[in-house]
């Protein structure tokens, strides 16, 4: 399989410091982001890694639902999207993420039903329910 062919979707570098031990400084396109993992009850200075995916799945649903709704409807009012990430308790039990949306104008009950399936075709949704390779290589220092 010849890799350096597929072509590339989207790119992110992440750099943890050596005078750090867990804010990372994140970049893609340009932008500039902030992560953090809190220790010992502190804040933290950004988003932990896990609520980095959690936005990426909030804003992707809204998003994808704006497009239909746009497209069906004059008006359609906000789309808010929730997400929590639950680990129960009970040793075996699955881990899941809720996603509760929230649409500040009532639409036809058809049109929920599809607005779930859209949902649940979201690029990043897609991404987190299906498995992919995850490829990992070494590179000596630069």
């Amino acid at each position: 399989m010849e890799t350096d062919r597929d072509r590339v979707l989207a790119s992110a570098r992440a750099v943890l410091p050596a005078t750090e031990r867990r804010r990372t400084d994140m970049t893609t396109r340009g932008f500039t982001f902030v992560a953090d993992e809190p220790h010992n009850g502190a804040l933290g200075e950004g988003p932990t890694p896990t609520e980095y995916l959690l936005m990426a799945l909030a804003s992707c649903t809204a998003q994808t639902l704006r497009q239909y709704v746009d497209y069906k409807y004059d008006t359609a009012g906000d789309i808010t999207v929730e997400i929590d990430y639950h680990e129960p308790e009970q040793e075996g039990a699955e881990r899941y993420l809720q996603r509760r949306i929230t649409l500040s104008e009532e639409p036809d009950p058809g049109d929920l039903k599809v607005m779930h399936d859209i949902a649940e075709k979201s690029p990043v949704t897609l991404l987190i329910q299906f498995a992919w390779s995850v490829r990992t290589e070494f590179v000596g220092p630069r």
